[in-house]
């Protein structure tokens, strides 16, 4: 029989949850300013206006639970296991509302005549789909495969989360290729908590990420990403900056106004672009030091817009053109990567790459959709050293990158066309910053 606690003791701090502190665990802080704490874990954690009503709700109810955590540890471990049962309540009430009222499936297999079903929910959907398994049966069509039509797009789907993640991936609800891993994980979280086979608790640290996490995934569902997000970022911010070095091997980077405080005394080359530059925060760019006009050697897009020369060259220039910041998206980036003579190259924008010379163009061309440069360079460097752990096509489980195409350089610039449109030749001066160890080979 289970122990009926008074009032009194149910209102007691829970002192496993006080040892959590700002500063990691540590001594029990008094239970107010744990429970202010707590509170502040989960406090912006905002939904989008538009955002489903009943998933809204439901997400709403555990932020408010949230703290409540610091009257019953396992309050936390509760909370966690919830929200990942919202992460596919969410996605079937956005599909409800993407599909307004109706959905159509073909079959891949016979090409025979499409068949819509009208929906009002998603029980409708659970429906649709078992009378096509239905039908198939009784017509002894062993062989067919319907598949739910998605823009131009056909997907297979049976309504459980596995398709219901396809469906938000074909229908470009759900964006990143490092995200689709996480997505992935998550999913799998999800199964253990809905088939369970033993016991577990869970920190507030690990529920407040899981909130955190949830609510972006719902944001981007609705069309909204993160600003700064970890899984969904928004477009980030660039900045005209200056870049300089000296013989001497010193180099640095710093917002473009620095020129008017600078000489020439120091022997410094300068080069203006345009870029992310946030120091000290999780938007720092790791590779800004590798900067290169011609390939995507940073970590996020960098444009060339003027250099190398003197400071008072490079101060003469910006006067004169005053150029701006710009925002930009990193996810979902095209690149296109050369081997040739046994080397793998920087991948490159496909603009770039379509402007290159005949001469230039010759080797193996890889298209692959990947967040980062990195990502894309070590798909295609592990197709050679392990072919059978990465897809020569599609998604790759083995890294966060999507393979579009490959073969002649034509074969591989009309994969990065179907995939973002109509490319513009560029070609921009062979201008970089001292040479790299990450990146040794160019042309």
């Amino acid at each position: 029989m289970s122990e009926i606690r008074s009032l009194e003791e149910l209102q007691t701090p829970d002192r496993t949850a006080l040892v959590f502190t700002p500063y990691g665990l540590g001594k029990a802080m008094p239970a107010e300013d744990s429970a202010r704490y707590l509170q502040s874990l989960v406090a912006n954690c905002e939904l989008a206006s538009d955002a489903g009503e009943a998933t809204r709700r439901e997400f709403d109810r555990l932020q408010r639970l949230f703290p409540y955590g610091v009257l019953e540890y396992d309050v936390f471990t509760v909370i966690d296991d919830r929200a990942l049962l919202v992460m596919e309540q969410a996605l079937r009430e956005r599909f409800v509302q993407w599909c307004a009222g109706a959905i159509t499936f073909e079959d891949a297999a016979s090409g025979g005549a499409p068949v819509t079903a009208n929906v009002r929910s998603y029980d409708d959907v659970f429906a649709a789909v078992k009378k096509l398994g239905r039908r198939s049966r009784r017509r002894q069509q062993p062989r067919a495969r319907w598949q739910l039509k998605v823009g131009n797009t056909l997907i297979d789907f049976n309504g459980t989360l596995a398709g219901l993640r396809a469906w938000a991936r074909a229908a470009g609800l759900l964006r990143g290729q490092r995200t689709r891993g996480i997505e992935h994980a998550m999913s799998r979280l999800r199964n253990a908590v809905a088939h369970p086979t033993g016991y577990h608790r869970t920190t507030p640290v690990e529920t407040a990420r899981t909130l955190h996490d949830l609510a972006e995934f719902i944001n981007q569902l609705w069309g909204h990403p993160t600003p700064g997000g970890r899984l969904y970022p928004a477009p980030v911010e660039r900045d005209v900056n200056v870049m300089a070095w000296n013989d001497e091997g010193s180099l640095y980077l710093a917002p473009a106004d620095a020129l008017r405080e600078d000489s020439d005394a120091d022997g410094y080359v300068y080069l203006l672009i345009r870029c992310v530059f946030r120091p000290g925060s999780r938007l720092d760019d790791a590779h800004w030091s590798a900067f290169d006009a011609r390939f995507e050697t940073t970590q996020f897009p960098a444009d060339y817009l003027w250099g190398p020369g003197s400071r008072s060259e490079a101060l003469a220039w910006l006067d004169a053109h005053h150029p701006e910041g710009d925002t930009v998206d990193y996810v979902d980036r095209v690149f296109m990567l050369r081997e040739h003579d046994g080397h793998l190259y920087p991948p490159m924008r496909a603009e770039v790459a379509a402007g290159l010379t005949g001469e230039e163009q010759r080797g193996t061309w890889h298209t692959v959709r990947a967040d980062f440069p990195e990502h894309a360079f070590a798909h295609v460097r592990g197709l050679n050293g392990s072919p059978t752990a990465h897809a020569r096509t599609g998604d790759c489980e083995g890294c966060p990158v999507h393979q579009l195409g490959s073969g002649t350089h034509e074969q591989a610039l009309r994969a990065a066309e179907d995939a973002i449109g109509t490319v513009i030749h560029q070609r921009p001066p062979a201008v970089r910053t001292p040479d790299s160890f990450f990146w040794p080979h160019r042309f």
